[in-house]
């Protein structure tokens, strides 16, 4: 059935408490909730939110793009697919935001009307199966040693195995401190997961992991400016600790050019900065092809961008390190539930599509704008 309507709704999630990264301190995500319906009803669900530091678009751009993106969707039918994301992306290549959100309702939009799930749609591309569940680190909040330590047991009470600290953000002293107050804390036996979020130059980053290399990391996340990928790739010969490319891999372009310069170990796969779930799937396949492992991982999204970032890497092959998409309880309200998890685990929905239904008396409570109708 053709696509007879779009609803584009402006939201903002408001954190439990700020996360502070070497980018900048959030406090609050904004973005805009797109709806696309089908004629006999179906409703496709995607989410825009720009982050700082990943190369994406700003707020007008992206919400103007939604809106000139969906206009062309009216009329045409799902089940094109990719003719339909063809179009998209050459027509917003400089919003890769709006072109995700597109991409998530569209996949939504197919799923649904085929009664089988977005990672069911994703993974029978390979002739594959989704996997029902997935394992996700967890984020480390705080910014003393102390209130690290404490969020971390936490988290390890609940059953995670994998744990995610921002660091680069005070000064090289109080990142060891806290890192040794979280491999204290979480014991030998789990994974600890650095991100710098490119907060240091060469010399920096180099000292760093030499300090850091005690802590016995699984890996670090972008230690140096995203543009340098040559420091990249020596950080990653020196083998102090495996290294992954994250800020230097937010487009498809630039994932590329880290692959050529085989400046990665593991490539962060953020679908919502790489314009979706078929482009975060290419690129997965090209690192896959160099021997470059990867995992996925939300931009601090609403539920709707987590479910479609969950969708993706339960269609990957594993196996793979544990996705960091355990991002839903950092807000303190959310358009709908996030997925479920367990014992450390991310559980798929069962139901079609993304398995989600944005709750209307949340999506209210969120807004911070008025809604744009677009009929076809």
């Amino acid at each position: 059935m053709r696509i007879a309507r779009a609803r584009i709704t402006p939201f903002a999630l408001r954190l439990r408490a700020p996360i502070p990264t070497a980018h900048e301190t959030l406090s609050l995500r904004r973005g805009w909730l797109l709806a696309l319906e089908s004629a006999d009803g179906h409703l496709g669900w995607g989410d825009a939110s720009p982050l700082l530091g990943f190369g994406m678009e700003d707020e007008k751009i992206c919400s103007d793009a939604l809106a000139s993106g969906a206009r062309v969707l009216l009329g045409r039918e799902p089940c094109e697919l990719d003719a339909l994301l063809d179009d998209v992306e050459a027509m917003l290549p400089e919003a890769p935001g709006a072109r995700a959100a597109i991409d998530f309702a569209l996949h939504d939009l197919r799923a649904r009307e085929e009664d089988r799930t977005v990672a069911s749609l994703l993974a029978a591309r390979r002739g594959d199966e989704p996997r029902p569940s997935l394992e996700v680190s967890f984020l480390c909040t705080g910014r003393a040693p102390g209130e690290v330590a404490a969020s971390a047991r936490q988290a390890l009470a609940l059953g995670y195995a994998t744990f995610k600290l921002k660091i680069g953000i005070d000064s090289l002293g109080a990142d060891l401190a806290r890192a040794h107050a979280l491999r204290e804390a979480i014991g030998s036996a789990a994974r600890l997961r650095l991100d710098a979020n490119a907060a240091w130059s060469p010399t920096q980053a180099e000292v760093a992991l030499r300090e850091l290399a005690a802590v016995d990391a699984e890996l670090i996340e972008q230690p140096v400016a995203a543009d340098d990928l040559a420091s990249l790739a020596r950080l990653r010969a020196a083998r102090r600790m495996p290294v992954a490319a994250d800020e230097s891999a937010s487009s498809e372009r630039g994932a590329l050019s880290v692959l050529e310069a085989d400046a990665a170990d593991v490539i962060v796969l953020k679908p919502g900065a790489l314009g979706g779930l078929r482009a975060a799937a290419r690129v997965a396949v090209c690192a896959s092809a160099k021997g470059c492992g990867v995992f996925v991982t939300s931009l601090l999204d609403s539920a709707v961008g987590v479910h479609a970032a969950a969708h993706l890497a339960a269609s990957l092959p594993g196996p793979r390190p544990a996705d960091g998409l355990a991002t839903g309880e950092l807000f303190e309200r959310d358009l709908a539930p996030g997925p479920r998890i367990a014992d450390g685990r991310l559980w798929l929905p069962d139901a079609p599509g993304l398995g989600l239904e944005p709750s209307p008396d949340a999506v209210k409570a969120c807004r911070c704008g008025e809604p744009l109708e677009i009929v076809a």
